[in-house]
Protein backbone atom coordinates (compact mmCIF):
# COMPACT_ATOMS: atom_id res chain seq x y z
CA UNK A 1 0.00 0.00 0.00
CA UNK A 2 2.54 2.41 -1.27
CA UNK A 3 -0.14 5.22 -1.37
CA UNK A 4 -1.70 4.65 2.38
CA UNK A 5 -0.75 8.24 3.29
CA UNK A 6 -2.30 9.89 0.73
CA UNK A 7 -5.36 8.01 0.32
CA UNK A 8 -8.75 10.05 1.22
CA UNK A 9 -10.96 8.13 4.07
CA UNK A 10 -14.41 8.51 5.01
CA UNK A 11 -16.05 7.40 7.41
CA UNK A 12 -19.83 6.08 7.57
CA UNK A 13 -22.25 3.86 9.70
CA UNK A 14 -21.85 0.33 8.86
CA UNK A 15 -24.43 -1.76 7.34
CA UNK A 16 -25.05 -5.38 7.01
CA UNK A 17 -23.19 -6.07 3.81
CA UNK A 18 -20.22 -4.58 5.18
CA UNK A 19 -19.69 -7.94 7.31
CA UNK A 20 -17.38 -10.13 5.84
CA UNK A 21 -15.09 -6.70 4.71
CA UNK A 22 -14.83 -5.93 8.13
CA UNK A 23 -14.50 -9.72 9.66
CA UNK A 24 -11.47 -10.01 6.55
CA UNK A 25 -10.10 -6.44 7.95
CA UNK A 26 -10.16 -8.41 11.64
CA UNK A 27 -8.42 -11.45 10.96
CA UNK A 28 -5.29 -8.77 9.43
CA UNK A 29 -5.66 -7.17 12.51
CA UNK A 30 -6.07 -9.61 14.88
CA UNK A 31 -4.09 -12.85 13.33
CA UNK A 32 -5.98 -15.78 11.47
CA UNK A 33 -5.90 -17.97 14.24
CA UNK A 34 -7.63 -15.69 16.89
CA UNK A 35 -11.06 -14.53 15.50
CA UNK A 36 -12.00 -12.17 18.00
CA UNK A 37 -15.39 -11.27 15.97
CA UNK A 38 -17.82 -13.73 14.33
CA UNK A 39 -20.05 -13.09 11.44
CA UNK A 40 -23.10 -14.22 13.99
CA UNK A 41 -21.48 -11.59 16.33
CA UNK A 42 -21.92 -9.00 14.00
CA UNK A 43 -25.08 -10.08 12.31
CA UNK A 44 -26.88 -10.85 15.72
CA UNK A 45 -25.68 -6.62 16.26
CA UNK A 46 -27.80 -6.13 12.98
CA UNK A 47 -25.07 -2.91 11.65
CA UNK A 48 -27.08 0.20 10.76
CA UNK A 49 -29.95 -0.30 12.57
CA UNK A 50 -30.70 0.98 16.85
CA UNK A 51 -29.17 0.08 19.10
CA UNK A 52 -26.27 -0.50 16.89
CA UNK A 53 -24.08 2.49 16.13
CA UNK A 54 -20.86 1.03 14.49
CA UNK A 55 -19.13 3.01 11.67
CA UNK A 56 -16.50 2.16 9.39
CA UNK A 57 -13.67 3.93 7.68
CA UNK A 58 -13.49 3.70 3.58
CA UNK A 59 -10.39 4.31 1.48
CA UNK A 60 -9.51 3.14 -1.87
CA UNK A 61 -12.61 1.89 -1.96
CA UNK A 62 -12.11 -0.61 0.78
CA UNK A 63 -12.64 -0.95 4.62
CA UNK A 64 -9.61 0.13 6.44
CA UNK A 65 -11.07 0.66 9.61
CA UNK A 66 -13.94 -0.21 12.30
CA UNK A 67 -15.33 0.61 15.56
CA UNK A 68 -17.76 -1.56 17.34
CA UNK A 69 -20.54 0.74 18.93
CA UNK A 70 -23.72 -0.50 20.73
CA UNK A 71 -26.32 2.13 22.58
CA UNK A 72 -27.64 0.38 25.41
CA UNK A 73 -29.67 1.60 29.04
CA UNK A 74 -27.45 1.14 32.12
CA UNK A 75 -27.43 2.05 35.91
CA UNK A 76 -30.10 3.07 37.86
CA UNK A 77 -31.88 5.47 36.77
CA UNK A 78 -31.73 4.13 33.40
CA UNK A 79 -29.86 6.79 31.33
CA UNK A 80 -29.04 6.18 27.40
CA UNK A 81 -25.01 5.01 27.11
CA UNK A 82 -23.11 3.88 23.94
CA UNK A 83 -20.43 1.83 24.62
CA UNK A 84 -17.42 1.57 22.47
CA UNK A 85 -16.67 -2.30 21.95
CA UNK A 86 -13.62 -2.13 19.46
CA UNK A 87 -11.69 0.44 17.40
CA UNK A 88 -9.34 -1.45 14.86
CA UNK A 89 -7.72 0.19 11.79
CA UNK A 90 -5.84 -1.70 9.20
CA UNK A 91 -1.34 -1.61 9.74
CA UNK A 92 -1.08 0.10 6.73
CA UNK A 93 -3.09 2.97 7.45
CA UNK A 94 -2.15 3.32 11.01
CA UNK A 95 -1.39 6.80 12.66
CA UNK A 96 -3.11 8.49 9.83
CA UNK A 97 -5.97 9.88 12.32
CA UNK A 98 -8.40 7.00 11.23
CA UNK A 99 -9.33 6.11 14.66
CA UNK A 100 -9.86 10.21 15.64
CA UNK A 101 -12.24 10.03 12.95
CA UNK A 102 -13.98 7.04 13.58
CA UNK A 103 -14.53 8.25 17.22
CA UNK A 104 -15.51 11.75 16.03
CA UNK A 105 -17.79 10.46 13.14
CA UNK A 106 -19.56 8.54 16.85
CA UNK A 107 -19.35 11.30 19.24
CA UNK A 108 -21.32 13.51 16.44
CA UNK A 109 -23.84 11.12 16.13
CA UNK A 110 -24.56 10.24 19.69
CA UNK A 111 -24.71 14.46 20.33
CA UNK A 112 -26.88 14.85 17.79
CA UNK A 113 -29.14 12.04 18.88
CA UNK A 114 -29.26 13.14 22.50
CA UNK A 115 -26.90 10.02 24.18
CA UNK A 116 -25.54 12.00 26.88
CA UNK A 117 -22.63 8.95 27.55
CA UNK A 118 -19.94 7.32 25.42
CA UNK A 119 -18.32 4.81 27.25
CA UNK A 120 -14.92 3.31 25.50
CA UNK A 121 -14.19 -0.44 26.84
CA UNK A 122 -10.02 -0.32 27.21
CA UNK A 123 -8.08 -3.38 28.67
CA UNK A 124 -5.70 -1.23 31.28
CA UNK A 125 -2.45 -2.40 29.96
CA UNK A 126 -3.71 -0.93 26.55
CA UNK A 127 -2.06 2.52 26.84
CA UNK A 128 -2.05 3.43 22.53
CA UNK A 129 -5.99 2.99 22.54
CA UNK A 130 -6.35 5.05 26.57
CA UNK A 131 -4.32 7.97 24.51
CA UNK A 132 -6.40 8.43 21.48
CA UNK A 133 -9.41 8.74 23.75
CA UNK A 134 -7.97 11.06 26.06
CA UNK A 135 -6.93 13.17 23.09
CA UNK A 136 -10.28 13.12 22.23
CA UNK A 137 -11.42 14.52 25.34
CA UNK A 138 -12.72 11.21 26.97
CA UNK A 139 -11.79 11.09 30.71
CA UNK A 140 -11.57 8.24 33.13
CA UNK A 141 -15.14 7.24 34.70
CA UNK A 142 -15.66 7.24 38.29
CA UNK A 143 -17.69 3.48 37.42
CA UNK A 144 -15.47 0.39 38.49
CA UNK A 145 -15.73 -2.80 36.12
CA UNK A 146 -16.00 -5.49 38.33
CA UNK A 147 -15.96 -9.04 36.75
CA UNK A 148 -16.58 -12.65 37.90
CA UNK A 149 -15.40 -15.17 34.88
CA UNK A 150 -16.62 -18.97 34.72
CA UNK A 151 -14.06 -21.87 33.30
CA UNK A 152 -16.42 -22.94 30.51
Amino acid sequence: MSNAKEAKVSVRSMIRSDIHEVLALNRIIQGSSRDVISYEDLASADPGTPPDLSFVAEAEGRIVGFAINRSMYLMVPLTEVCIIHAIFVHPDYQERGIGRKLVQALLYHCQTEGIGTVRALIPKDNKVVQDLFERQGFQRSHIINFDKTFEL
